[in-house]
């Protein structure tokens, strides 16, 4: 896949762009030095990336792309981008502004073709909605080293924006989504298989998953998986209270209820109010004591010693005057202190005081109830009096038996759980293995990428994959020490980092140059902040890669970034390989012939 032409229904607005084989640029050029007002800045040589976007068929809201924003100015613009599938084979993709979602194509065999004023009914296909429209492409462009991935899901490492220089592997579009989406696509082009790559992110999905359906499903009851046994043999045994009571009421004999309920009186209800009793006298006697505290002052008048020392005709020291202040001072401190202390305290035993009265009342009311049933000698009464105990077991019963099933529910997330970790752990074992056996591919792309550092800056770069802490894939590309082996700082610096990225997309395209992928690259600003003579070097790699692996090498440039001073081997863009040339003149200069916007 190449581009060959873009170019709209309007070329006073937008200039034909025709693409060549092996380098093309694109240069903004000053022609007004010393006119402050004028810039080879803003000119849109950065913009051409996001048309070249929008006609391979990026999705774009009202507000999410340039050309949107204006309908005034680009509204009535159909764009047209002729793409190379092989030599002598071209595809065609016309995309209106106003009219994106409705996308045509046609196949053709010559070079540089303008179907401006071909009608829809010489298209191959015309009115093709957005989504099938990306799959037809997909199938004419038939990139079979990437799939069962789209075209769409990695042509962009081979449209540098500027933005996209800060890592080699992960793009800004990327950098908000998950590792998952970009991550497998990017071992598969290195050569790894990324099937168990794509399968450990979904166990960790997985994991993550069943813990929070877990943890949603304990807060829902307060009893725990240690506690399941002990849970199943009160059901068992609450069980057998129900079957005795209802057979013994089926036969109307009330024995075994009368001693059942006369245990649950001695041994539980009398109990507890006896419990209750002591704690609601302790409770009342600490408040009391409280209650007394609260009304304790502090009484330290400093006006009567001193009166007092006056009339004894004794000495009262200023020293001893200020001693004293400072000590009731000191001492009203303590008894706010204290006194707050003490009003907290006195809020919680009434407010136990009144719990305990509650529960006091409520076993009272039950004692009576059962008192009432002991105590009656109609038959009918004692069948309704043990009938509401017997509800009351049952509705125990239905409790425990719902928290069994909840706690049915969590062993069974526990169980999914332990196969999900025990699937993690295996494709982690899978993915270490992937990685240390490597492939031919994988192998190539690393001294390829290492060979390009090496010529352009004269520095050894090394680019390898290792597996993180969490079992999964990290890529890396680093500068190291010549001697040591060990990684430097370099990488931190805005274009050497920027070579890192030019070398990856150079030695990935190398790699495929023979298989059905992507061959072309457009790295806007790929000069920007070299110096001269690693400019020099890399556009000599560059024409050395297009001439020998047939690669379509795409950059832009501002004229002043061009070192044609230092050229002595005739490196930079020569007349025939400048394919657009945007200028600071004005409106006739700039990639769009409209006022600015």
């Amino acid at each position: 896949m190449k581009l060959s032409r873009l170019y709209t229904n309007d070329d006073s607005v937008f200039i034909p762009i025709d693409f060549r084989d092996g380098l093309n640029a694109i240069v903004a050029r000053i022609q007004h030095p010393t006119d402050d007002d004028k810039s080879s800045h803003c000119l849109g040589k950065t913009l051409i990336i996001d048309v070249i976007d929008f006609c391979l068929l990026k999705t774009v809201g009202k507000k999410g792309h340039f050309l949107k924003t204006r309908d005034d100015l680009f509204g009535d613009l159909i764009f047209f981008l002729e793409i190379e599938l092989g030599k002598g084979d071209f595809v065609t993709v016309r995309r209106e502004v106003r009219e994106a979602t409705k996308i045509a194509f046609v196949r053709h065999q010559e070079r540089h073709r303008n179907f401006n004023n071909m009608p829809d009914d010489k298209w191959d296909h015309a009115g093709v909605s957005l989504s099938a429209s990306v799959r037809m492409l997909d199938g004419y462009l038939e990139l079979t080293a990437i799939k069962p991935w789209s075209y769409r899901k990695g042509f962009s490492y081979f449209l540098r924006r500027q933005e996209d220089y800060s890592n080699e592997f992960q793009l800004r579009k990327f950098m908000s989504g998950k590792h998952k989406d970009w991550k497998p696509y990017v071992a598969r082009v290195l050569g790894f298989d990324e099937t168990e790559i794509i399968e450990k992110y979904e166990a960790d999905a997985d994991e993550s998953a069943i813990i929070s359906q877990r943890d949603e499903a304990q807060s829902d009851v307060t009893v725990k998986v240690s506690d399941y046994e002990k849970l199943q043999a009160r059901i068992l045994a609450k069980g057998d209270e129900v079957t005795k009571k209802v057979s013994a009421l089926d036969r109307f004999d009330f024995n075994a209820q009368e001693m059942g309920l006369n245990q649950e009186l001695a041994d539980d209800i009398e109990g507890r109010i006896a419990e209750l009793n002591d704690s609601i006298y302790n409770a009342k006697f600490d408040l009391a004591q409280v209650r007394k505290g609260l009304e304790t002052k502090v009484d330290f008048n400093l006006d009567d010693v001193q009166r007092i020392f006056k009339e004894a005709e004794l000495t009262f020291p200023d020293q001893l005057a200020k001693d004293y202040s400072e000590l009731v001072d000191f001492n009203k401190r303590i008894h706010q202190e204290r006194r707050a202390g003490l009003m907290k305290r006195a809020t919680e035993l009434e407010a136990t005081l009144i719990s305990f009265g509650n529960e006091m009342s409520s076993l009272s009311a039950k004692r009576m109830e059962i008192l009432e049933i002991l105590g009656g000698t109609d038959s009918l009464e004692k069948f309704k009096g043990l009938q509401k105990e017997l509800d009351r077991d049952r509705t125990s019963l239905a409790l425990m038996e719902e928290k069994s099933a909840k706690l049915d529910a969590i062993k069974a997330f526990d169980n999914r759980l332990r196969k999900a970790k025990e699937r993690k752990e295996q494709l982690t074992v899978q993915i270490g293995d992937l990685i240390k056996n490597g492939s031919d591919r994988y192998k190539e792309i690393q001294r390829v990428f290492t060979r390009i550092i090496k010529e352009v800056l004269h520095r050894t770069a090394v680019l390898y994959v290792k597996q993180n802490d969490s079992g999964n894939i990290d890529f890396h590309a680093e500068y190291t020490d010549s001697e040591s082996d060990e990684e430097t700082q370099e990488r931190q610096g805005t274009s050497f980092r920027k070579l890192l990225c030019i070398a990856f997309d150079l030695s990935v395209l190398i790699s495929y140059s023979e298989d059905r992928f992507f061959h072309f690259v457009y790295q806007d600003g790929a000069l920007e902040q070299l110096e001269s003579k690693r400019k020099l070097a890399l556009l000599s790699c560059v024409r050395a890669a297009c001439t020998e692996h047939g690669i379509q090498y795409i950059f832009s440039a501002i004229e002043e970034e061009l070192p044609t001073a230092d050229d002595l081997e005739n490196l930079c863009p020569n007349p025939d390989e400048i394919v657009l040339e945007l200028n600071d003149s004005g409106e006739d200069g700039r990639l769009f012939k409209v006022e600015t916007f």
